[in-house]
């Protein structure tokens, strides 16, 4: 996947990777997903949704993904949150009330330089 330009969405939009846009050398400072030079978490942050029973699938299909095997189920329901960037799933995290437990990453995602700190200084 490392050497992927781009791949289509489930609305049909071709998005670019952060490996092609890492390899462009330069930010182009409109905000694109997959920034590898932290412009678009600078400008839009990161988001956070509530896991809830109707979103369980969701959850997992980012687990499966992502390949990671990880129980939920001590953290259900308010422990587990949705990571978001501009309104897209990247991620799943497992919390207790001070610190992130667990960060799971889209793979599309793993080249942006979020990290459990930076998830947590938007979080709490």
């Amino acid at each position: 996947m490392s050497e992927e330009k781009s791949y289509t969405n489930a609305n049909g939009d071709t998005v670019f990777t952060s490996a092609y846009l890492r390899a462009r050398k330069t930010c182009c400072k409109t905000a694109c997903l997959h920034c590898p030079y932290g412009h678009t978490l600078k400008k839009s942050g990161l988001q956070f949704s509530d896991w809830t029973p109707e979103r369980a699938a969701e959850a997992q299909a980012v687990l499966t993904e992502a390949g990671e095997a990880v129980d939920l189920t001590p953290f259900l329901p308010d422990n587990v949150k949705f990571i978001e960037i501009k309104g897209h799933v990247c991620g799943v995290l497992t919390k207790n009330h001070i610190v992130v437990k667990k960060l799971v990453l889209l793979p599309h995602f793993r080249d942006q330089d979020i990290s459990r700190e930076m998830v947590e200084s938007f979080l709490f």
